[in-house]
């Protein structure tokens, strides 16, 4: 009979009693530690000096390095684990992580109850809801079962997550087995994951010593963070968390937010701060003013303030929309404001050949952005603006908006400041730039300038089109300065060999890129007609072109009669198609990308069906800065109502909505609107009519 007592069955009498005495003051240590930890991480509170902490830590690793099979996953010892080989595997959310609505004004967050009230039926119901403040860190999803922690997630799309769990177990504040009584069976606690601001700054500074780019914020250095091979270096960046969400829970029953937060703290984890349940939206604005007046104490970067109703039964009746829930909202904190010096100006090239000036400024703090550029838009707004060189200036950021000058600050003038004059050449290639007609932006016309091929490999490898990852910005530049990437067809050719140029690119790496390439071969007709980067062509004009030709070929021969007769198209879009698809060398890319094997499939009707919706029949065109969402943001709304968009003004556009035009009396747009007798609609009527 096998002996199924292991290692232990073979040991003596006196050797078992020694082992569970040893097992038993291992429990005691690592109760002991996890305890000290919390005191430390989470309650800021210590009650025991670095030197008594470390020697409890010593004895434990003496004892598990003396029996390591009485080594746990849970253990103390085991935060920091072994490198990790390959890419992060991906697993799916029970429950997907959703985004939150935004609201920009009190008059929005009235009417989210007004919205609330609606759907319950009731308009005498008064909601109770947690008022938080929102963390600007990277989202995360924690599973523990039998309260010992076994998978950590990132949110990911939504609805799949990557599994960093090696370099989340680095974090301290984080518990690997929960603390306290009432602990359930299984649950999945969601927060943020965030980098201090003092840790930012210190991470920084150690990357510019080493020569080395900062990061821009503190997010963006978190999520470099946790998305390191080795959780070693995880562990150096010393990461926090604060949690108020969460999955599925099993073995403890929770009736509201109240209840979720009180025991999450309970269990061991940091809970956001300041928050408090509040009745009715005039108590929910009493308390956005007090978190706005403390969200610089904050440890963390915060944007704004999360509102959710706190009955969970009631969040259960409301449910979810498509990408987020009925239940909550999230508040912006008004856009910040802040005055420096512009030192000079530099000319970014775009994909298309835009010019558009950017003003480099003696760097500031925004938002815990710190923030060195910020684009200037064109000549008619710095001549409007009356913006020079030297000048004192507002800068403002709102969200995640590239920042801008708003203006000069005439009054600060010491007469040494120099005017901004408009280049005759480009400063990426050298070819005479062009103003086209009824346009205010300055253009290269060489379809070869680097600049516009690395913003042309940008836009295919991204997201929207061909979706491949590992490519960024700083890798395409190379890959364009040293000759590698020629044409955007190039993209496919790529080697080992090509890769393997670059510090910092090993085997494994260049063999994912390389894999990552092949993998995204085959694409939708709509997808690859947006990648080809096509001015006038976004994702909604690449599929009702995609629709209206259903394969490559036909799409290929189309003339500008059959582009512009697409209802919804204009001669402008039309003759922007034409004339990229006489282009010899466009022709030539669409040739090697196919002989790459790259593989266009054609489009199917079920794949893009087109929805009935409040919209239908209607065609919209945008203008100016949205303040409750971005161009894209709205886009999707329209198409999720039935309705159209188009960059271009027509006779057959129903509806011009006008944003911010940041002020400017006038648009292209507008003018051309005027001329055609086309209605013009504030973007509170844009969203009154999908809300009627």
């Amino acid at each position: 009979m096998p002996d199924k007592m292991g290692t232990e069955g073979k040991l003596s009498g006196k050797e078992l009693d020694e082992k569970e005495k040893v097992r038993e003051e291992i429990e005691k240590l690592r109760k002991e530690i996890q305890y000290h930890d919390w005191r430390y991480y989470v309650l800021n509170d210590p009650i025991i000096s670095d030197a008594e902490y470390d020697n409890l830590l010593r004895r434990l690793k003496e004892l598990e390095e003396k029996y390591p099979d009485l080594i746990t996953p849970d253990s103390p010892t085991q935060r920091v684990g072994e490198k990790i080989e390959g890419e992060f595997p991906t697993f799916p959310h029970s429950i997907p992580m959703l985004s939150l609505d935004n609201a920009f004004s009190e008059e929005e967050i009235y009417e989210f109850e007004e919205r609330l009230k609606r759907f319950i039926g009731d308009e005498g119901i008064v909601f109770e809801y947690s008022v938080e403040p929102k963390v600007d860190g990277v989202s995360i999803e924690i599973i523990y079962e039998n309260g010992v922690f076994t998978k950590a997630l990132t949110r990911g799309d939504g609805v799949y997550g990557e599994d960093v769990s090696p370099n989340v177990k680095t974090i301290k504040s984080i518990p690997l087995r929960l603390l306290g009584d009432n602990i359930p069976e299984y649950i999945e606690v969601r927060g943020e994951i965030f980098m201090k601001r003092d840790e930012f700054e210190k991470l920084n500074k150690e990357l510019l010593s080493q020569g080395k780019k900062p990061f821009a914020n503190p997010r963006n250095a978190c999520a470099g963070s946790l998305k390191q091979i080795d959780p070693a270096e995880t562990a150096k960046r010393k990461l926090d968390a604060v949690f108020y969400g969460n999955g599925i829970i099993r073995g403890v029953e929770i009736k509201n937010q109240k209840e979720l937060l009180e025991n999450l703290k309970n269990w061991g984890f940091k809970v956001v701060p300041e928050w408090k349940i509040v009745k009715g939206i005039k108590e929910t604005i009493e308390h956005i003013n007090h978190i706005y007046s403390k969200h610089k104490e904050f440890p963390f970067e915060s944007d704004g303030v999360v509102i959710k109703v706190n009955d969970f039964k009631l969040r259960s009746i409301l449910g979810e929309k498509a990408k987020s829930p009925r239940w909550a909202i999230a508040y912006k904190f008004p856009a910040e404001e802040v005055t420096t010096r512009l030192l000079w100006v530099e000319f970014q090239v775009g994909r298309t050949g835009t010019l558009t000036p950017v003003a480099i400024l003696e760097p500031v703090r925004i938002s815990g952005v710190l923030v060195s550029r910020a684009t200037l838009h064109n000549f008619d707004e710095i001549r409007r603006k009356n913006i020079k060189i030297g000048d004192w200036v507002w800068v403002k950021r709102s969200g995640d908006v590239i920042p801008e000058v708003i203006k000069s600050i005439e009054d600060r003038r010491k007469g040494i400041e120099i005017d901004i004059e408009e280049p005759k050449k480009c400063p990426a290639c050298g070819a005479d730039l062009y103003r086209p007609e009824d346009e205010v932006a300055l253009r290269c016309p060489n379809m070869s300038c680097p600049a516009q091929l690395i913003e042309r490999v940008k836009h295919l490898v991204s997201r929207n089109a061909f979706d491949i990852e590992g490519l960024g910005e700083t890798f395409i530049e190379n890959l364009v300065s040293k000759g590698i990437i020629k044409d955007i067809s190039d993209v496919f050719y790529l080697r080992k060999i090509d890769l393997l140029k670059f510090q910092g690119v090993g085997n494994i790496l260049a063999t994912k890129i390389i894999e990552r390439i092949n993998k995204k071969k085959e694409i939708p007709l709509h997808r690859f007609i947006f990648a080809l980067g096509i001015r006038h062509v976004g994702e909604s004009v690449a599929k009702m072109i995609a629709k209206r030709f259903k394969t490559l070929d036909s799409f290929l021969k189309a003339n500008y009669q059959e582009i512009a007769s697409i209802y919804g198209l204009g001669p402008a879009v039309a003759q922007s198609v034409v004339s990229f698809l006489k282009d010899e060398k466009n022709k030539m890319s669409i040739k090697r990308m196919l002989e790459a094997g790259v593989k266009v499939l054609d489009y199917k009707e079920e794949d893009q069906q087109i929805k009935k919706g409040k919209l239908s029949g209607k065609i919209f065109v945008f203008t100016g800065t949205l303040k409750s969402m971005t161009r894209e943001e709205a886009k999707k709304l329209v198409i999720e109502n039935g309705g159209k968009v188009t960059d271009t003004i027509t006779s057959s556009v129903s509806y011009l909505v006008v944003g911010d035009l940041e002020g400017k009396t006038t648009t292209s747009k507008l003018q051309k609107a005027e001329k055609l007798g086309i209605k013009k609609i504030t973007e509170e009527e844009f969203l009154k009519m999908i809300k009627e």
